[in-house]
């Protein structure tokens, strides 16, 4: 991660914050996924290895605009998954 990618993450998780837990915890989680996917499909493709660099901040932008979207929805299934 690059300092550009550790100032947005800060300006992604006030907005997210704002939002609820739900949305935050949810964006989060889906930038670090979808990134995941995406390299080990650069992997498994052989147009990355293990010191190339992937930009990381498509990735959070994308899972916030999950976690904004879908966020409430997901982090509740997930606790009422656990019973709470």
């Amino acid at each position: 991660m690059g300092f550009g990618d550790v100032k947005l993450a800060g300006l992604l998780g006030l907005y997210l914050g704002f939002l609820g837990v739900g949305p935050l915890l949810i964006g989060a989680f889906a930038a670090f996924v979808l990134g995941g996917v995406y390299s080990l499909i650069l992997i498994w493709l052989k147009r990355a290895g293990r010191k190339s660099g992937i930009p990381f901040g498509p990735w959070m932008l994308l899972g916030a605009w999950l976690g904004i979207f879908l966020g409430e929805v997901l982090w509740g299934g997930y606790l009422g998954l656990i019973g709470l």
